[in-house]
């Protein structure tokens, strides 16, 4: 009896300790992208050129998980809804959290990609993947400012008989991307390309899928996260904290979801016009945030190939003085050291130059990795 008695305090003491390290544990949350940066390091993110206008910059925490992600979530069935293991993703986070002097920090060394000695599979990193996500002050846009617009955007632009399908995703795509150029952080305009060129290849790898075999039988392919399965897991992702001070309201709710941002007032007389206007205003109720969200951030997944289009003809990418400095050249960012893991940008995989002569332009907007399992687009 003593000896269970002993056991089981030391298994109390055992969780005890576990309770006092979880503060630990959450040390990257509420840090915002340059601090990330100080704190692990910057490195390259490459995906197929259909899904990014060019390579990407991030903090290798989100360039690890990525980039591993890229070459491996594609067809891996409930990616991002099925959980990882726990002690795995706690590994992983902890192995980015950076203790010591502000200093020593800064010039941290990290690998680009994931740490060796940590057996991560595919559902490890992708949680991994959302909680570092989850931590970032805003989601991932980072501002009301963008969301409002993408909230304009999907009820706008929502069934207009004035416009053909064709003529109407592409002005929503472009629409898209003057949105996303118009955010002034490099980091938070290339994160948001990373997130959304990340899901965007996994979603349409789940959408092209055959549904059947040559034989006609049912192939199961119900666990593949598509476009809208996606939009479910990362719409509360899309604005953070930010969503619990937006106010959305709907018109006429039997015709449809019809969504008009209203910013969020902040003055105490703002606040009374509102009240007046809204008992006024009959017609008007209150929808649901979080569906809106998943609803927007399907937008963006389901369109994102013509945004990338559309990037690319606007110029939405293209480096200024600060980005010059995030990317290694020209001025740098006050306070922002370069990280050795942007040498990963010099050893290009050997491949490349197997696909074109040596006298050709490189194209940096390129993947490194094997090609996308993804069938052609349809037209």
């Amino acid at each position: 009896k003593s000896d269970r008695r002993v056991r089981h305090k030391r298994s109390v003491s055992d969780l005890a300790m576990h309770i006092v390290q979880l503060p630990k544990r959450d040390s990257l949350k509420d840090e915002d992208l340059q601090s990330l940066v100080r704190l692990c390091g910057k490195s390259m993110l490459y995906l197929p050129s259909e899904y990014a206008p060019s390579s990407l910059i991030l903090p290798t925490c989100f360039r690890a998980t990525a980039q591993y992600l890229v070459q491996h979530a594609a067809d891996t069935r409930g990616v991002f809804r099925i959980p990882g293991s726990v002690r795995v993703v706690n590994a992983l986070y902890d192995y980015y959290c950076a203790d010591g002097d502000a200093d020593e920090i800064s010039s941290t060394t990290r690998c680009p990609n994931l740490p060796t000695h940590i057996k991560a599979g595919t559902h490890d990193v992708a949680s991994a993947f959302k909680r570092f996500l989850s931590g970032l002050p805003g989601g991932i846009l980072g501002s009301l400012a963008l969301f409002d617009a993408l909230v304009a955007i999907h009820s706008q632009l929502k069934g207009d008989p004035e416009f053909t399908r064709t003529k109407q995703t592409k002005l929503r795509a472009r629409l898209i991307a003057l949105a996303v150029g118009s955010i002034k952080s490099q980091y938070r305009r290339e994160l948001i390309c990373a997130v959304f060129g990340l899901l965007c290849l996994i979603g349409r790898t789940a959408e092209t899928a055959p549904r059947e075999d040559e034989q006609g039988r049912p192939l199961p392919t119900a666990d593949l996260m598509g476009y809208n399965a996606l939009g479910i897991v990362f719409g509360p992702l899309l604005a953070g904290d930010l969503i619990n001070t937006y106010t959305m309201k709907i018109a006429n709710p039997p015709t449809g979801l019809a969504l008009f941002p209203v910013t969020p007032p902040q003055p105490r007389r703002e606040r009374r016009k509102n009240k007046i206007s809204e008992d006024e205003d009959t017609r008007m109720s209150s929808v649901d945030k979080i569906h809106a969200a998943n609803a927007i951030t399907e937008m963006l997944i389901t369109h994102w190939r013509e945004v990338v289009k559309q990037m690319r003809n606007l110029g939405s990418l293209k480096l200024s003085d600060d980005a010059d400095g995030a990317r290694g050249g020209g001025m740098q960012e006050p306070g922002l050291r370069p990280s050795a893991s942007e040498s990963f940008v010099i050893r290009k995989p050997a491949e490349w130059s197997c696909l074109r002569p040596p006298s050709a332009p490189r194209d940096m907007s390129e993947s490194p990795v094997p090609p996308s399992p993804t069938p052609e687009a349809r037209k």
